[in-house]
């Protein structure tokens, strides 16, 4: 049986959300709610499996690399605490956006 990680949503992470729903809400209620549930789902499922996905960043001078989850058309970074058991969701963002540069 494969471990179970905790996955715990940074306040970023949870705003990042919050401003999805409202962007896409503006068009469509139901389309809003369908896609930050697609998204939650897909982050739930880090809690199986997190080191399937890409690793972004990696660098000697961070102790634990970010990772992305695409969930079209957003991608989810992360970091696995693989002693915590934890994945930490970083930030949601538009796959069309520039990726963060700030996760050192």
């Amino acid at each position: 049986m494969p471990t179970t990680f905790r996955v715990i949503l940074s306040p970023e992470a949870a705003a990042d959300l919050e401003a999805i729903h409202a962007y896409i809400s503006k068009d469509s209620a139901e389309n809003a709610a369908k896609m930050v549930g697609r998204i939650l789902d897909a982050i739930a499922k880090l809690e199986t499996f997190p080191h399937r996905t890409v690793v972004e960043h990696q660098s000697k001078k961070i102790k634990h690399s970010v990772r992305s989850l695409p969930v079209r058309p957003y991608v989810v970074y992360f970091r696995v605490l693989d002693q915590q058991q934890a994945v930490i969701i970083l930030t949601v963002r538009h796959g069309a956006r520039r990726r963060p540069r700030r996760f050192g």
